[in-house]
């Protein structure tokens, strides 16, 4: 998990209402990372908020100002019930200052469910995220924060709890992330197995026989073999603010058990890394695409 540690940027957190402690209310709470993007990526915090509280979450550099107030309405059967406002101003703006406009910001309202990520409208402009887990009266999380970064880093490719499509029909619905790491040498990707469809290689930069794909944010989509796909993400596909490609090879005859590879044929399955040592931990047969 991130947290702020950059020059040149600030990041304040304030509570307002109630103050009251874990020990004090007994009651679950709602821990969550929120992150700017666009000019003020990298900048991210924390906070542990319980039931009718709010929160003012600020980032500033010289170029972008965002404020947001987070307020957790409820917290109840898994899920944060939450009222947002943001609100962006061109260069660096006081925390009061940004703080006053946000009165004039449209709240819009959201039930957040653990651990998808949440991409939030920011009135001027801008980029602000949130990804959060709801922790009971014992402060047991119903479900761990991501152990992925809460951004997509530069040169990685990234999939959080997919959703991939073909047509409107579900092929694989998986509760797991897979993630190159920053600096992988070679080609970045991730491979995904989908019992009914076969292997589907997805990667940064194009490579034999694959086709292109169009990638906005948490959503890709691509024809392959005359057939749509839609590939969703709970996490950014990669670290492109605006609409990018990826590149991605159906190998539809593929089935883990005839080349000796241990994922079961029944199940979706998922890997991250360069994309010739995919191909050759996967056995794909033909696979001497470079490096």
């Amino acid at each position: 998990m991130k947290r702020i540690a950059l020059t040149g940027f600030s990041a304040l957190l304030l509570s307002a209402g109630p103050s009251r402690t874990h020990a004090q209310t007994r009651s679950p709470s709602f821990q969550y990372v929120a992150t700017a993007g666009g000019e003020l990526s990298g900048s991210s915090t924390t906070y542990t908020a319980h039931a009718r509280s709010r929160q003012l979450i600020y980032f500033s550099n010289d170029k972008l100002t965002i404020a947001a107030s987070v307020e957790v309405e409820d917290i109840r059967g898994g899920a944060a019930r939450l009222k947002v406002a943001a609100r962006s101003y061109s260069g660096k703006v006081d925390r009061a200052t940004s703080e006053r406009g946000l009165k004039s910001s449209l709240p819009r309202e959201y039930t957040y469910v653990p651990i998808e990520k949440l991409s939030m409208p920011v009135d001027g402009g801008g980029v602000l995220a949130l990804v959060g887990a709801i922790a009971d009266e014992a402060g047991n999380l119903s479900k761990p924060l991501a152990q992925l970064s809460p951004e997509t880093e530069p040169g990685q490719i990234l999939l959080m709890s997919p959703v991939f499509l073909r047509g409107d029909g579900v092929l694989a619905n998986l509760r797991m992330g897979a993630a190159t790491r920053p600096g992988l040498p070679g080609n970045p990707a991730v491979a995904l197995y989908a019992p009914s469809e076969g292997l589907f290689i997805f990667a940064l930069q194009p490579f034999e026989g694959a086709s292109a794909c169009q990638v906005v944010l948490l959503r890709a989509e691509c024809s392959l073999q005359d057939s749509d796909y839609t590939l969703l993400s709970a996490r950014p596909i990669d670290a492109v603010d605006h609409e990018s490609k990826i590149w991605a090879l159906h190998v539809p005859a593929y089935r883990p058990s005839n080349v000796g590879v241990s994922w079961p044929d029944s199940k979706a399955s998922m890997r991250a890394g360069a994309l010739h040592n995919l191909l050759t931990e996967l056995r794909v047969e033909g696979s001497t695409y470079p490096h």
